[in-house]
Formats: structure tokens, C-alpha cells, sequence
């Protein structure tokens, strides 16, 4: 599975301890001083815009870590 447009992604860039939280597939971000806070920002910016949370360390594999669109998809 993959974020869809409006999504938001978490993202790591490798040898940084630092996490982005930005909207799929736009570039730049919220930059976050660690994996949870960037987690939970994550969480509450998709309930907020009622779309799906997703996780990636390695631009290649997402994992969904919140779902919040209102008619199930996914």
C-alpha cells in the first residue's frame, strides 16, 4: 500500500535522528526532534484532515500508522 494524495507521511532521512511530517506528495515539512513526536503530529494532522497516517524510513516501504477517512477507504 502506498499514502494517497493528502495523506500525511512520516519520513526519516537515514543517519538523522530528526523526523518530517509533511503532506503526500508535497515536499518540505514539519521537521520533528524525534520519531514520537513525529508519530504523534502525524496522528493528529490526519484526524484533523480526515485522511490516512503513514510511516517510512526508507522511501520504498510504508507502513499505515493512523486511518481517519471518513468513508473507510483505504
Amino acid at each position: 500500500m502506498w499514502p494517497r494524495d493528502g495523506d500525511v507521511l512520516v519520513s526519516k532521512e537515514p543517519a538523522r535522528v530528526e523526523h518530517e511530517v509533511r503532506i503526500w506528495p508535497e515536499t518540505g515539512g514539519l521537521v520533528c526532534p524525534n520519531h514520537d513526536s513525529a508519530v504523534t503530529r502525524a496522528h493528529e494532522m490526519a484526524k484533523q484532515r480526515q485522511v490516512d497516517a503513514w510511516l517510512t524510513e526508507d522511501h520504498v516501504h510504508f507502513m499505515k500508522i493512523a486511518s481517519h477517512r471518513p468513508d473507510g477507504t483505504a
